[in-house]
């Protein structure tokens, strides 16, 4: 079964969320996060998630799990950290969206969750009508925008132009508080914005 077919299917509630970036020591100054140090902003991103999200909800992340140290393969080391922090995460079923900073192919990475896909583009994920495309990073133009569709990405990590029902779930993003959205709660904020349509010349 196809990963949008599962959260269509699902009666669980669905979370979402973006740009985590866990191990990012950088992340504390270009994002201006307010913590002391690496661990601390992974220890309070990790329980805000387990705040909101109950090991029987979902989470889908839209990408940029955890960003690696330098080289261009994912050693042990790095793939260690990155189970370890997975571990404490209370939700057992998250799917994750592919961002930049993901491992292309990296099968013990990717055994981490549920799925891993690069996009998905569904009608009745969580109950909602319209359709919904998440995909790590914001596009201008996505299936089902000029019927009313949403777009959720990450990426830009609250940078971004804003688009009538496209939004950033990403940790960075002021409304999301650093901690993930409920998706049926989200859109129906963005239902409040209408259809946007096609963007003409």
């Amino acid at each position: 079964m196809s990963t949008a077919k599962e959260l269509v299917k699902t009666e669980r509630r669905i979370f979402v969320t973006a740009d985590t970036h866990f191990r990012h020591a950088e992340a504390l100054s270009i994002f201006g996060r307010p913590f002391e140090s690496v661990d601390a902003m992974d220890d309070a991103l990790i329980g805000a998630i387990n705040e909101v999200v109950g090991p029987k909800d979902v989470l889908v992340h839209l990408g940029d799990f955890m960003v690696k140290g330098g080289g261009r393969a994912w050693d042990e080391t790095e793939l260690a950290h990155a189970e370890r922090l997975r571990d404490r995460i209370a939700c057992k079923r998250i799917y994750l969206l592919r961002g930049n900073h993901d491992p292309q192919g990296e099968k013990r990475f990717d055994r981490l969750f549920e799925s891993v896909d690069d996009i998905i583009s569904a009608r009745g994920i969580a109950g909602v009508d319209e359709r919904i495309v998440l995909f790590h990073y914001p596009i201008d133009q996505w299936q089902g925008r000029p019927n009313g569709g949403f777009h959720l990405h990450g990426h830009v990590h609250g940078h971004g132009a804003k688009l009538a029902r496209r939004f950033d779930v990403g940790v960075d993003v002021r409304e999301n508080a650093m901690r993930p959205r409920a998706l049926v709660d989200l859109i129906a904020s963005l239902r409040n914005e209408p259809p946007s349509g096609f963007v003409r010349e």
